[in-house]
């Protein structure tokens, strides 16, 4: 199992790479600070399979951090090791899909590596007075849904970018450039969007974002040929009419 490590104490990595070093089907694949600048690339490219941050650091910014970390691994389990205990930080968390919030002075190494291995297997740790707050705010968001759901909702953020660059008509490679994705990352949001829509290619999954409402950008070049085309007169050649562009001259 591929591990990622994000916490700013050198120290706890090192105690963690040593004791996974004896852990059999357990590796330390990366580690890095939540602060450093190109964190998501390193951990896209280290493709692990439980990331295991303190978000401590970065308690202000946690929905944004989670949503870049999401992107950047969709399909590994997040656990939170961390001295932060605030019940609000704690349910945002779970609404992004972390797996386990840890108490860092309760947690030995071998719990933790007992913990990654279950997250692994779809098991979730929260102390039981965290569980009002987490089942309160996921309660809440399926009121909401309720409420005002259409059939993007079942996509995450991440998810509904890639698929807006699908209706936009562009490339896998030029989807993955604008979101600062790597082409891995994007086919990875691609085929979960597929799975989540219920749909087989990108065409079928940019007619169901169509029908939900999420229309094309057209940008300025495109806009310009559009009224062209509103625009065109028609002209006769020996084999019928067609349609040419104001001052243009028709293919022959």
């Amino acid at each position: 199992m591929r591990v990622f490590l994000i916490d700013q104490q050198g120290m706890l990595a090192e105690a963690l790479a040593a004791r996974l070093a004896t852990a059999r089907t357990l590796a330390l694949v990366g580690c890095a600070p939540p602060t450093a600048p190109d964190l998501f690339a390193t951990v896209d490219a280290a493709r692990p399979q439980v990331i295991v941050v303190d978000l401590a650091p970065v308690a202000s910014t946690i929905a944004g951090f989670l949503s870049r970390l999401v992107a950047a691994a969709p399909d590994a389990r997040v656990v939170v090791l961390t001295d932060d205990q605030d019940p609000a930080r704690i349910a945002v968390a779970a609404r992004w899909g972390v797996a386990a919030w840890v108490a860092k002075q309760d947690c030995s190494t071998d719990d933790l590596i007992a913990i990654v291995r279950g997250v692994r297997e779809g098991m979730a740790y929260f102390r039981p007075e965290q569980i009002g707050f987490v089942l309160e705010a996921l309660r809440t968001e399926i009121d909401r849904a309720r409420v005002t759901s259409t059939p993007l909702d079942v996509l995450s953020l991440r998810e509904q970018d890639v698929l807006r660059g699908i209706v936009d008509g562009k490339p896998g490679s030029q989807i993955a450039r604008e979101l600062f994705l790597s082409v891995n990352t994007v086919r990875t949001h691609t085929h979960n969007i597929f799975g989540k829509l219920q749909v087989h290619s990108r065409l079928e999954a940019a007619a169901v974002a169509r029908a939900a409402g999420m229309t094309p950008r057209v940008a300025p070049s495109e806009q310009a040929l559009a009224h062209n085309l509103r625009h065109a007169k028609p002209w006769r050649n020996g084999s019928g009419e067609h349609t040419a562009l104001n001052n243009s001259t028709p293919y022959r």
